[in-house]
């Protein structure tokens, strides 16, 4: 790499850390007050960790970019209690301490973190809203040393911008430290070379858990059967899995 290249990088680096240190006082979720933490956030979260981790209880988690804390929250509800997160923002790491978790938290940059670690650390590691804002070579890094420090047969969940949504621009450009979307073919062309299987991919959807959200959740039933419509008639297919404006990964580390 020449000089240039590496001035640039670095700079990459110093503008996103910059962000990050006010991530908890400018992002537009995490901006709002604590006490009114949204119920379909959670919701959320619960559907997709239930859809992801491991079922034994004591299976060692970590939340990669764990920001507020409420992913490991969520994980710990549902009775996971080998917790840890890794963050670089402190304010956000602040935020995730009053959760008044058993998970053991770190401030530090995650890839730092992950080389700290040695072969087999995890049983299941989140990344959840973070492969967005990484290079491509540092999605690759990341993802290498994600496959170490998995355990055989060890799960990798990811949550990301999704390429395919016709709307994904107002999550991916809704944060300036983003990078670029992603789809289960761009995901799994990094993945399944480092030794990844089973690449899964689902939609985001609205989780029914009253009147509203189950109104919400029949209605995006009718808008995306209207969205195949229109993608069909352009391209003649049909099978397009994914059109939400978030897209949720599963991978496994082989087991031999």
């Amino acid at each position: 790499m020449d000089d240039h290249a590496l001035t640039e990088t670095a700079e990459l680096g110093a503008f996103k850390r910059f962000v990050y240190q006010s991530y908890e006082k400018g992002h537009k979720i995490f901006a709002h007050a604590e006490t009114s933490e949204s119920l379909g956030r959670i919701a959320e979260l619960e559907a997709l960790l239930l859809k992801g981790l491991p079922p034994d209880k004591k299976a060692r988690i970590l939340d990669f970019g764990c920001g507020d804390g409420l992913l490991l929250w969520v994980a710990q509800k549902l009775g996971y209690t080998e917790l840890a997160g890794v963050d670089l923002s402190e304010g956000m790491l602040m935020r995730a301490r009053r959760r008044g978790l058993s998970a053991k938290f770190e401030n530090m940059d995650g890839l730092d973190y992950l080389r700290s670690k040695p072969d087999g650390a995890y049983d299941a590691i989140a990344a959840f809203d973070v492969f967005e804002h990484l290079t491509r070579p540092e999605l690759l890094t990341t993802c290498r040393e994600m496959f170490r420090t998995l355990s055989p047969g060890g799960r990798l969940l990811i949550k990301v911008p999704n390429g395919l949504s016709p709307y994904c621009g107002a999550v991916l450009w809704g944060d300036i430290t983003h990078e670029r979307p992603h789809t289960k073919h761009s995901l799994a062309g990094v993945l399944t070379p480092l030794g990844f299987e089973d690449v899964q991919a689902s939609e985001v959807a609205p989780v029914p858990r009253g009147l509203k959200s189950a109104i919400r959740s029949v209605l995006w039933r009718f808008v995306r059967t209207g969205m195949l419509i229109r993608l069909a008639v352009e391209t003649g297919d049909f099978h397009y899995d994914a059109l939400t404006l978030n897209l949720f990964v599963t991978a496994r580390k082989a087991k031999s």
